[in-house]
């Protein structure tokens, strides 16, 4: 019987130190600031400039856009004819 009981024991343990840990999570992107870049609205877009590599999409307010939400992504919303930035927001 107790050689039983230590053969339950010895494969509980042994499955249990084979179960791998489990790996980490891809972290999950950061979020925009568009609240700090209110400060653009009503500046014209050929003056903003942004540092290379930065997550910016700068579109038109009418322009067609994709349907990805990315919420590290920053957008600059311009009206064509003018140029005049109208919206900033994530996305």
């Amino acid at each position: 019987m107790r050689a039983l009981a230590a053969l339950v024991a010895s494969a509980a343990l042994t499955g249990y130190m084979a179960t791998p840990p489990e790996a980490p999570g891809p972290t999950p992107p950061q979020r925009c600031d568009a609240s700090a870049a209110q400060s653009l609205i009503g500046s014209h877009v050929g003056a903003v400039d942004f540092a290379p590599g930065a997550n910016v999409r700068i579109v038109c307010t009418t322009c067609a856009t994709t349907r990805d939400y990315r919420p590290d992504r920053l957008n600059i919303r311009f009206d064509q004819q003018t140029g005049i930035i109208k919206s900033v927001d994530c996305g």
